[in-house]
């Protein structure tokens, strides 16, 4: 038989050991979250190493914002010669930018009519000296090419009309590679407008903006666009 208030002393013993189980859990809860905030810690770590060792961007100063070297020059990123370029005029404003050190690929001179650009020999001395240029260019396997028999440029010879700027240079120095002499490239006469649009703005592209420009070769900033 067991003793009067023994059950309730093995009871009462039981909700003891329940109550320290409890605690005992809660403690080690308690340092287990502990423990996991350093992993937080340590990936906001990882993230701002990540930003720190990423390249700085074209641009970017060491602040993270813009560098002074590339505020957008006046005029925004257009220039315009409203009365149009010749030959020699895109000669000089190509070795101009070149000189500044901007690339080929670094701007476009755009104009508002389509072939607006031609490969071309300057008019020469009578047709028969335009004659013999176009056998010699026969010779050398050029088929494409038209005399000038008229105006201004009487006893030129065309070599062709292009779209876009690049299109007349790569042509232009494919006729010298075949050994052509004289070769020009420009746009056509009479299209009007040359736009000088920047395509890469870089601290080389601003100071030549800036100027000073050829003479004779100052260009306009273009027009807002509406």
């Amino acid at each position: 038989m067991h003793r009067p208030g023994s059950g309730l002393r093995r009871l009462t013993l039981l909700l003891l050991v329940l109550n320290v189980a409890v605690l005992l859990a809660g403690w080690a809860g308690s340092r287990w979250l502990g423990s996991a905030n350093p992993l937080q810690t340590f990936n906001a770590d990882k993230i701002r190493l990540l930003r720190d060792v990423r390249p700085m961007q074209a641009g970017e100063a060491e602040t993270g914002g813009p560098s002074a070297a590339q505020t957008p020059p006046a005029g925004g990123n257009c220039r315009i010669w409203k009365d149009g370029l010749d030959a020699a005029g895109v000669a000089q404003v190509e070795a101009y930018l070149r000189r500044d050190g901007v690339g080929a690929r670094d701007y476009d001179l755009v104009l508002s009519t389509r072939q607006g650009w031609w490969v071309f020999i300057p008019p020469m001395a009578s047709m028969a000296a335009v004659q013999a240029v176009m056998d010699d260019a026969r010779a050398r396997g050029i088929q494409d090419m038209s005399p000038i028999r008229g105006g201004p440029l009487a006893n030129a010879l065309a070599l062709g009309t292009f779209s876009s700027l690049d299109g007349a240079r790569r042509h232009a120095a494919e006729m010298e590679q075949k050994g052509l002499q004289g070769v020009r490239y420009a746009p056509r006469p009479g299209v009007g407008a040359v736009r000088l649009e920047i395509v890469r703005e870089s601290p080389a592209m601003h100071r030549a903006l800036a100027g000073p420009w050829p003479p004779g070769l100052v260009p306009q900033d273009c027009p807002a666009r509406r």
